[in-house]
């Protein structure tokens, strides 16, 4: 008689429990061991005493769950990875009380033989996922960085803002390495300032803004006593920023050559897409043709709108829907990185922007909205298998 496994991965030991084919409820009798190589040997002979395994199930939770999978799979066995939420509302619909190591290995187990779940390779793709997520979270990493230089100009050079829209653009930040603090601009030389270039010797500030900007250092408003130290935290943070600058450039290089496919290429004629949100983009969402319509890849990413109102609260149209932000957080990250950067190289990212602002939208709503036309453009060049066409029509 064949069996189903289900397995409780945890970080330094996994309990398994084992569900007969012929029945719903999982047998009492567990198997604790550790997650190392003498474990994995006591699960294997506890398998096969165990009869015939018509399936291993286990949650994706984590990361812990990597390292037995792919054992498993080269054991010979069939591995089914599930998402935590379905095991949850599995246990939730057979009115399960508790919840424990034990449990829950037990509630994977009759999972897989009431709900058969499919088995698939493990660890396809597991590579590029991977490094495309450790580029995502540099990029995130780098802007973190960048927030907190942002907060020490407003405090030792607000004057900053008046020259620069954006006082941590690459021009502004070129300028604080020279100066980091009005104080110090003031007493820098105006050709010092001047020649201030962005990496790779581009656009130098110039005698103009230069001029402009430290007849306004001279009369700052920044409090004196914080020039010191805010100036050391300036230099510092800019070193980080510039330290993930390379990183993102070797991490980028990495995945853009595991990406070896006309998908990638196509993906990349989007403005604003390259290797690493390409590669989110295709590890992430997988076989695009398996949803229907857009809406379900939205519901997935979780950038669809949802409404919260309830008596008074929300009670203005403007306020009682909000993007739901449930799903996968790395093709959000993705769809945001593809938003911020299309609103200078996308054409029709930078028009639904300016459409947003028109009705008064605020610029993170705005912002929000372009997330779900980048979705919708991503949508159109995957499944038209076409490359990217500005003047193509698109869902409004």
């Amino acid at each position: 008689m064949s069996v189903v496994v289900g397995i409780d991965v945890g970080a330094s030991k996994h309990v398994a429990a084992v569900c007969r084919a012929d029945r719903q409820r999982a047998e009492r009798s567990l198997l604790r061991y550790r997650n190392n190589r003498s474990g994995f040997e006591e699960l294997d002979h506890w398998l096969q005493s165990q009869g015939t395994v018509e399936q291993v199930v286990m949650e994706s939770s984590g990361h812990y769950w990597l390292p037995l999978a792919s054992h498993l799979r080269h054991s010979g066995h069939q591995v089914a990875v599930v998402n935590p939420l379905e095991a949850k509302y599995f246990a939730k619909r057979r009115l399960q009380r508790t919840k424990s190591d034990p449990a829950d290995a037990r509630t994977l187990a009759e999972l897989g033989v009431r709900d058969q779940p499919p088995a698939r390779e493990p660890l396809v793709g597991v590579e590029v996922r991977e490094a495309a997520r450790f580029c995502i979270r540099l990029v995130e990493d780098q802007a973190r960085v960048c927030q907190r230089i942002r907060r020490l100009v407003e405090i030792s050079f607000p004057e900053l803002g008046e020259v620069f829209e954006d006082p941590t653009c690459e021009t502004a930040l070129a300028v604080l390495r020279q100066a980091p603090t009005a104080r110090s601009a003031a007493r820098r030389h105006l050709n010092t300032l001047a020649n201030s270039v962005r990496p790779g010797g581009r656009r130098r500030l110039g005698q103009v803004k230069a001029k402009r900007l430290q007849e306004l250092a001279r009369e700052t408003i920044a409090p004196p006593e914080l020039d010191a130290q805010a100036g050391l935290e300036v230099q510092l943070l800019i070193e980080q920023y510039d330290l993930l600058g390379r990183q993102i450039e070797i991490a980028e290089r990495r995945v853009a050559e595991m990406l070896d496919g006309e998908l990638a290429r196509r993906l990349q004629t989007i403005p604003g897409v390259g290797p690493a949100t390409a590669a989110t983009l295709m590890a992430e969402i997988g076989d695009i043709r398996r949803f229907d319509d857009v809406d379900q890849v939205a519901a997935l990413s979780g950038v669809h709108p949802a409404e919260k109102s309830s008596g008074r609260k929300g009670a203005r149209e403007g306020t009682s829907w909000h993007m739901a932000k449930t799903g996968n957080p790395y093709i959000r990250a993705a769809l945001y990185r593809i938003a911020v950067s299309g609103l200078k190289h996308n054409p029709v990212l930078r028009q639904h922007y300016a459409k947003k602002r028109a009705a008064g939208r605020s610029p993170m709503n705005a912002i929000g909205h372009c997330m779900g036309k980048a979705l919708d453009l991503v949508w159109g060049v995957w499944r038209s298998d076409r490359d990217f066409d500005p003047n193509y029509r698109v869902r409004t």
